[in-house]
């Protein structure tokens, strides 16, 4: 598989509608991470998840579509939306360790309600690590001068806010950070159990900024 793109596509139509994609995206020693069930936690390497997902889409017809990406190579992460069988509208994220050209760690939030608002373009992005420590700085509570004017925010957990609320959050692994799309993306650990931001860059500050939190803490 040639790139990150094709790779998030490829897994939302793999949680559609054809399993037997685990065979290409995953590890042979794959494991996945829910925000908010321990579902995935015994599901390892592309066997077991072409069993799980076969057991899964006999009680759930859901469908996923890939939104916003941060490509870093052999880290990525986007968004997703998801129109549930209950007839719910959903936002998600995901956020993957690709080794050997394979998925081998995945870490997955569904968030509360959808973000309704269009997709930002990409706009190629700078000094993206000074932009993402002003950010937590600013998260921590700190005045610091990151915004655009026209920024949006969205809280998978509480729905939208105009700002995000100060929080100490903590960085979990390395992040995501995609100079030509101007999009950064890390996962943390914080007042919530865990938690993963997804920011989208223009000019040196944060335009759209998108936060969703789990219920459990990380086990890997």
């Amino acid at each position: 598989m040639e790139n990150n793109e094709e790779r998030m596509r490829r897994w939302c139509r793999m949680w559609n509608e054809d399993p037997a994609l685990a065979h290409e995206l995953m590890s042979p020693a794959g494991v996945q991470w829910s925000g908010q069930t321990p579902g995935l936690d015994s599901v390892v390497g592309p066997f077991e998840q072409v069993r799980f997902l076969d057991g899964y889409r006999a009680k759930h017809v859901n469908l996923f579509r890939p939104r916003v990406l941060a490509d870093g190579g052999d880290h990525f992460a986007y968004l997703w939306d998801v129109d549930k069988a209950d007839g719910q509208k959903l936002t998600g994220f995901d956020f993957n360790i690709r080794h050997g050209g394979r998925i081998a760690e995945n870490w997955t939030f569904v968030g509360e309600w959808r973000d309704t608002a269009p997709d930002p373009a990409y706009s190629g992005g700078h000094d993206l690590d000074k932009v993402l420590d002003a950010w937590l700085r600013r998260r921590a509570g700190e005045p610091v001068d990151v915004l655009t004017e026209d920024f949006a925010f969205f809280s998978g957990a509480a729905g939208p806010l105009a700002r995000p609320e100060p929080a100490v959050l903590t960085p979990h692994r390395e992040p995501v950070v995609d100079p030509d799309r101007g999009t950064v993306a890390f996962l943390w650990t914080g007042p919530a159990a865990s938690g993963a931001d997804l920011l989208s860059v223009r000019d040196g500050r944060v335009a759209r900024a998108w936060s969703l939190t789990g219920t459990r803490s990380f086990r890997y």
